[in-house]
């Protein structure tokens, strides 16, 4: 257990989310200026947008740095223990979600937590695809799209659902589709057909 908490980066993880809810619903007014390519203006992309990057990337390179050969044959379900926790880390955020709703504290919470949620998704579907480094990559790079393509006349987009009002059912349901795909994918063997780290 203690090897799996070690290589999976499982403090840093959890200390990655944890900053995550507090920092974003304490700087939710914080925005960073991103150029929009069709029209020539700037959008101010929340930075509580960005934060839920922070342990998807995590969970991502603590994945990748496991020998999947030694794993595939252990006798701990080590793939359960995975699942298990990015559940619990989607669960803490949706607690952390409805904890701010009820104390009326804003919705910078449920966006992060709906962020969360699919931007672990589609990492775990592009590493599916393309191995963890690509996976890591295009997701951070996901939220900057969004705002530099996926904008008309400074309304975003119905697949730029991180630009989506928290309230938004739409971006929800989008979210929690790539979580779930994202979930299936992890019973699959990877496209790019490797056993072991992304390093080889």
């Amino acid at each position: 257990m203690i090897w799996w908490l070690r290589i999976r980066y499982v403090p840093a993880v959890a200390a990655g989310l944890l900053a995550c809810i507090l920092l974003g619903s304490a700087a939710n007014s914080v925005t960073v200026p991103i150029p929009v390519v069709i029209g020539g203006l700037t959008f101010d992309l929340p930075m509580s947008s960005l934060l839920p990057l922070i342990p998807v990337c995590l969970i991502l390179e603590g994945q990748a740095r496991a020998d999947r050969l030694a794993e595939r044959v252990a006798v701990r379900a080590v793939g359960r223990w995975d699942a298990g926790f990015m559940a619990l880390c989607v669960l803490v955020g949706a607690l952390a979600a409805a904890g701010a709703a009820i104390a009326d504290a804003g919705t910078a919470a449920t966006a992060m937590a709906r962020d969360f949620a699919g931007y672990l998704g589609l990492a775990l579907i592009l590493r599916w695809l393309g191995g963890a480094r690509l996976a890591s990559v295009a997701t951070a790079v996901f939220p900057f799209a969004c705002v530099s393509f996926g904008l008309a006349h400074n309304r975003p987009s119905i697949w730029a659902w991180p630009l989506h009002d928290a309230t938004s059912a739409t971006a929800a349901a989008q979210a929690l589709l790539l979580l779930l795909a994202g979930a299936a994918t992890s019973l699959l063997a990877p496209l790019r057909g490797q056993d072991s780290n992304d390093d080889d």
